[in-house]
Protein backbone atom coordinates (compact mmCIF):
# COMPACT_ATOMS: atom_id res chain seq x y z
CA UNK A 1 0.00 0.00 0.00
CA UNK A 2 1.41 3.47 -0.77
CA UNK A 3 1.68 6.08 1.73
CA UNK A 4 -1.49 6.52 3.72
CA UNK A 5 -3.47 9.81 2.72
CA UNK A 6 -7.10 10.53 3.51
CA UNK A 7 -7.94 7.59 0.88
CA UNK A 8 -5.44 4.93 2.22
CA UNK A 9 -6.61 6.05 5.80
CA UNK A 10 -9.92 5.16 5.27
CA UNK A 11 -9.53 1.82 3.51
CA UNK A 12 -7.26 0.91 6.44
CA UNK A 13 -9.84 1.55 8.60
CA UNK A 14 -11.91 -0.17 7.40
CA UNK A 15 -9.89 -3.31 6.93
CA UNK A 16 -9.05 -3.22 10.45
CA UNK A 17 -12.21 -3.13 12.40
CA UNK A 18 -13.88 -5.15 14.16
CA UNK A 19 -17.16 -7.34 13.82
CA UNK A 20 -20.02 -4.51 13.02
CA UNK A 21 -23.33 -5.25 14.63
CA UNK A 22 -24.65 -7.05 11.70
CA UNK A 23 -21.99 -9.74 13.06
CA UNK A 24 -23.96 -10.60 16.10
CA UNK A 25 -27.76 -10.07 15.00
CA UNK A 26 -30.13 -13.11 14.38
CA UNK A 27 -33.32 -12.76 12.13
CA UNK A 28 -36.57 -11.11 13.12
CA UNK A 29 -39.69 -12.70 12.29
CA UNK A 30 -40.78 -12.28 9.64
CA UNK A 31 -36.99 -12.34 8.03
CA UNK A 32 -35.42 -15.65 7.71
CA UNK A 33 -31.63 -16.66 7.51
CA UNK A 34 -30.84 -17.16 3.61
CA UNK A 35 -27.50 -18.53 2.92
CA UNK A 36 -25.23 -17.88 -0.68
CA UNK A 37 -23.05 -19.88 -2.72
CA UNK A 38 -20.05 -17.61 -1.08
CA UNK A 39 -21.38 -18.23 2.46
CA UNK A 40 -22.56 -15.50 3.29
CA UNK A 41 -25.63 -15.27 5.23
CA UNK A 42 -28.70 -12.71 5.24
CA UNK A 43 -32.06 -11.81 6.84
CA UNK A 44 -34.41 -11.78 3.93
CA UNK A 45 -38.10 -11.49 3.84
CA UNK A 46 -39.73 -14.29 2.14
CA UNK A 47 -42.23 -11.45 0.82
CA UNK A 48 -39.55 -10.42 -1.11
CA UNK A 49 -38.41 -13.40 -2.73
CA UNK A 50 -39.99 -13.04 -5.84
CA UNK A 51 -38.70 -9.16 -6.73
CA UNK A 52 -35.55 -10.45 -5.76
CA UNK A 53 -35.54 -13.23 -8.25
CA UNK A 54 -36.77 -11.15 -11.15
CA UNK A 55 -34.50 -8.55 -10.58
CA UNK A 56 -31.12 -11.18 -10.28
CA UNK A 57 -32.23 -12.77 -13.70
CA UNK A 58 -32.31 -9.22 -15.38
CA UNK A 59 -29.23 -7.67 -13.93
CA UNK A 60 -26.99 -11.17 -14.77
CA UNK A 61 -29.05 -11.10 -17.97
CA UNK A 62 -27.46 -7.43 -18.95
CA UNK A 63 -23.91 -8.06 -17.66
CA UNK A 64 -23.76 -11.40 -20.06
CA UNK A 65 -25.36 -9.39 -22.69
CA UNK A 66 -22.92 -6.66 -22.34
CA UNK A 67 -20.16 -9.24 -22.27
CA UNK A 68 -21.67 -11.16 -24.83
CA UNK A 69 -21.01 -7.78 -26.70
CA UNK A 70 -17.07 -7.75 -26.20
CA UNK A 71 -17.45 -5.54 -23.60
CA UNK A 72 -15.92 -5.38 -19.84
CA UNK A 73 -18.22 -5.22 -16.74
CA UNK A 74 -17.45 -3.39 -14.51
CA UNK A 75 -19.40 -3.21 -10.74
CA UNK A 76 -19.86 0.44 -9.45
CA UNK A 77 -20.28 1.06 -5.61
CA UNK A 78 -21.54 4.49 -4.29
CA UNK A 79 -22.92 4.56 -1.02
CA UNK A 80 -26.88 5.78 -1.33
CA UNK A 81 -28.16 5.54 1.74
CA UNK A 82 -28.85 8.53 3.84
CA UNK A 83 -27.16 7.38 7.27
CA UNK A 84 -24.57 9.67 8.81
CA UNK A 85 -25.72 12.95 7.60
CA UNK A 86 -26.12 12.35 3.87
CA UNK A 87 -29.37 12.99 1.67
CA UNK A 88 -30.17 10.59 -0.58
CA UNK A 89 -31.78 12.21 -3.42
CA UNK A 90 -28.16 13.75 -3.71
CA UNK A 91 -26.15 10.54 -3.29
CA UNK A 92 -28.40 9.12 -6.05
CA UNK A 93 -27.17 12.36 -8.35
CA UNK A 94 -23.83 11.53 -7.53
CA UNK A 95 -23.44 7.63 -8.35
CA UNK A 96 -24.88 8.54 -11.62
CA UNK A 97 -21.98 11.30 -12.32
CA UNK A 98 -19.24 8.61 -10.82
CA UNK A 99 -20.92 6.31 -13.51
CA UNK A 100 -20.72 8.89 -16.39
CA UNK A 101 -17.26 10.02 -15.45
CA UNK A 102 -16.35 5.96 -15.34
CA UNK A 103 -17.75 5.41 -18.71
CA UNK A 104 -15.71 8.46 -20.02
CA UNK A 105 -12.57 7.01 -18.15
CA UNK A 106 -13.21 3.68 -19.93
CA UNK A 107 -14.83 4.10 -23.17
CA UNK A 108 -17.70 2.08 -25.12
CA UNK A 109 -15.57 -0.71 -24.19
CA UNK A 110 -17.04 -0.93 -20.96
CA UNK A 111 -20.39 -1.36 -19.43
CA UNK A 112 -21.12 -0.43 -15.73
CA UNK A 113 -23.79 -1.95 -13.29
CA UNK A 114 -25.02 0.69 -11.00
CA UNK A 115 -26.90 -0.75 -8.04
CA UNK A 116 -28.14 2.23 -6.88
CA UNK A 117 -30.22 2.75 -10.17
CA UNK A 118 -32.11 -0.94 -9.71
CA UNK A 119 -34.83 -0.82 -6.71
CA UNK A 120 -36.91 -3.56 -5.46
CA UNK A 121 -40.96 -1.81 -4.85
CA UNK A 122 -41.98 -2.04 -1.46
CA UNK A 123 -44.77 -4.55 -0.74
CA UNK A 124 -47.71 -2.17 1.49
CA UNK A 125 -46.24 -0.50 3.56
CA UNK A 126 -42.69 -3.09 4.03
CA UNK A 127 -40.00 -1.47 1.89
CA UNK A 128 -37.21 -4.62 1.12
CA UNK A 129 -34.63 -4.60 3.33
CA UNK A 130 -30.78 -3.97 2.92
CA UNK A 131 -30.30 -8.21 3.55
CA UNK A 132 -32.82 -8.91 0.58
CA UNK A 133 -30.74 -6.60 -1.76
CA UNK A 134 -27.90 -8.20 -0.67
CA UNK A 135 -29.05 -11.49 -1.56
CA UNK A 136 -29.95 -10.69 -4.66
CA UNK A 137 -26.14 -8.80 -5.23
CA UNK A 138 -24.52 -12.05 -3.78
CA UNK A 139 -25.96 -13.91 -6.63
CA UNK A 140 -25.64 -11.54 -9.60
CA UNK A 141 -21.84 -10.74 -8.54
CA UNK A 142 -20.76 -14.08 -7.50
CA UNK A 143 -22.82 -16.26 -10.06
CA UNK A 144 -24.01 -19.78 -9.80
CA UNK A 145 -20.41 -21.38 -8.52
CA UNK A 146 -19.39 -17.91 -6.66
CA UNK A 147 -16.58 -17.35 -9.35
CA UNK A 148 -17.97 -14.17 -10.43
CA UNK A 149 -17.17 -14.66 -13.97
CA UNK A 150 -20.05 -11.80 -15.60
CA UNK A 151 -17.40 -9.54 -14.06
CA UNK A 152 -14.09 -7.63 -14.86
CA UNK A 153 -13.50 -4.59 -12.18
CA UNK A 154 -15.02 -3.31 -9.09
CA UNK A 155 -15.16 0.14 -8.54
CA UNK A 156 -15.56 1.92 -4.64
CA UNK A 157 -16.41 4.89 -4.57
CA UNK A 158 -14.70 7.33 -2.43
CA UNK A 159 -14.36 10.77 -0.88
CA UNK A 160 -12.73 12.20 -3.96
CA UNK A 161 -15.37 10.82 -6.38
CA UNK A 162 -18.04 12.13 -3.94
CA UNK A 163 -16.09 15.74 -3.78
CA UNK A 164 -15.73 15.92 -7.59
CA UNK A 165 -19.42 16.09 -8.31
CA UNK A 166 -19.67 18.92 -5.92
CA UNK A 167 -16.01 20.74 -8.10
CA UNK A 168 -14.84 20.53 -4.32
CA UNK A 169 -11.40 19.14 -4.90
CA UNK A 170 -9.32 21.89 -4.14
CA UNK A 171 -8.82 23.43 -0.99
CA UNK A 172 -11.24 24.44 1.76
CA UNK A 173 -13.63 21.69 0.89
CA UNK A 174 -16.37 22.87 3.71
CA UNK A 175 -16.63 26.37 2.55
CA UNK A 176 -17.10 24.77 -1.03
CA UNK A 177 -19.26 22.21 0.46
CA UNK A 178 -21.45 24.55 2.31
CA UNK A 179 -21.58 27.30 -1.18
CA UNK A 180 -22.77 23.93 -3.13
CA UNK A 181 -25.34 23.71 -0.20
CA UNK A 182 -26.45 27.06 0.09
CA UNK A 183 -27.17 27.50 -4.27
CA UNK A 184 -29.23 24.46 -4.17
CA UNK A 185 -31.12 24.97 -1.00
CA UNK A 186 -32.31 28.11 -3.26
CA UNK A 187 -34.60 25.68 -5.24
CA UNK A 188 -34.93 22.91 -3.20
CA UNK A 189 -37.13 23.32 -0.25
CA UNK A 190 -35.76 20.16 1.46
CA UNK A 191 -31.98 21.08 0.83
CA UNK A 192 -33.40 24.55 2.25
CA UNK A 193 -34.57 22.91 5.30
CA UNK A 194 -30.95 21.10 6.20
CA UNK A 195 -29.20 24.70 5.10
CA UNK A 196 -31.22 27.00 7.42
CA UNK A 197 -30.88 24.30 10.61
CA UNK A 198 -27.24 24.33 12.36
CA UNK A 199 -27.56 20.92 13.56
CA UNK A 200 -28.61 19.30 9.99
CA UNK A 201 -26.20 21.59 8.29
CA UNK A 202 -23.14 20.11 10.10
CA UNK A 203 -24.23 16.54 9.79
CA UNK A 204 -24.28 17.46 6.23
CA UNK A 205 -20.96 19.12 6.06
CA UNK A 206 -19.12 16.33 7.79
CA UNK A 207 -20.58 13.94 5.91
CA UNK A 208 -19.40 15.07 2.38
CA UNK A 209 -16.56 16.63 3.92
CA UNK A 210 -15.18 13.57 5.26
CA UNK A 211 -17.41 9.99 5.31
CA UNK A 212 -19.01 10.48 1.43
CA UNK A 213 -17.25 7.02 0.91
CA UNK A 214 -17.96 3.18 0.51
CA UNK A 215 -15.85 3.14 3.95
CA UNK A 216 -19.06 3.68 5.72
CA UNK A 217 -22.01 2.62 3.90
CA UNK A 218 -23.21 -1.19 5.25
CA UNK A 219 -24.03 -2.56 1.90
CA UNK A 220 -20.78 -1.44 0.16
CA UNK A 221 -19.03 -3.76 3.32
CA UNK A 222 -20.82 -6.59 2.13
CA UNK A 223 -20.26 -5.36 -1.90
CA UNK A 224 -16.41 -5.57 -0.91
CA UNK A 225 -16.36 -8.67 0.84
CA UNK A 226 -18.31 -10.08 -2.20
CA UNK A 227 -15.68 -9.63 -4.33
CA UNK A 228 -12.98 -11.01 -2.23
CA UNK A 229 -14.01 -13.88 -1.55
CA UNK A 230 -14.83 -14.29 -5.27
CA UNK A 231 -11.19 -13.52 -5.90
CA UNK A 232 -9.88 -16.18 -3.58
CA UNK A 233 -11.88 -18.49 -5.92
CA UNK A 234 -10.24 -17.38 -9.06
CA UNK A 235 -6.32 -17.88 -9.80
CA UNK A 236 -3.89 -15.28 -9.59
CA UNK A 237 -3.85 -13.14 -12.56
CA UNK A 238 -7.68 -13.81 -13.45
CA UNK A 239 -8.96 -12.31 -10.14
CA UNK A 240 -11.38 -9.11 -10.27
CA UNK A 241 -9.48 -5.85 -10.25
CA UNK A 242 -10.95 -4.03 -7.11
CA UNK A 243 -10.47 -0.01 -6.65
CA UNK A 244 -11.38 2.46 -4.31
CA UNK A 245 -11.35 6.29 -4.88
CA UNK A 246 -10.29 5.75 -8.35
CA UNK A 247 -6.87 3.84 -6.51
CA UNK A 248 -6.38 -0.03 -8.00
CA UNK A 249 -6.37 -2.18 -4.72
CA UNK A 250 -2.88 -3.20 -3.53
CA UNK A 251 -2.98 -7.53 -3.58
CA UNK A 252 -3.73 -7.34 0.30
CA UNK A 253 -6.34 -5.47 -0.12
CA UNK A 254 -8.42 -7.44 -3.26
CA UNK A 255 -8.08 -10.49 0.07
CA UNK A 256 -8.98 -8.55 2.64
CA UNK A 257 -12.53 -9.14 4.14
CA UNK A 258 -13.85 -6.38 6.05
CA UNK A 259 -16.16 -5.45 9.09
CA UNK A 260 -19.76 -6.96 7.63
CA UNK A 261 -22.44 -5.14 6.78
CA UNK A 262 -25.75 -6.58 6.53
CA UNK A 263 -24.10 -10.39 6.91
CA UNK A 264 -24.87 -12.19 9.80
CA UNK A 265 -22.41 -14.23 11.05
Amino acid sequence: MRTLGIRGALVVTVLLAGPGPAAAQGCQAPRVLVDTVLGMKYCTDPAFSGAVDALTLKLRQDARTARQAGRLVIYMSTPISPRGGGVEKVNVEIAAAVKARLEKVYGVGAWILDPGAHQMPSIGTRPPGGGDYMVMFTRVLAGDDGAGRDFDMAHFTGPGDMRAFFGCSGDDITGCLGRWLAGRAAADADLKRIADNPDTRRAFLRYYAMRASAAHSAGAHDEWNIFVRINRKRTLGDQISMFFDGRAASPAEMETEISPGYEVR
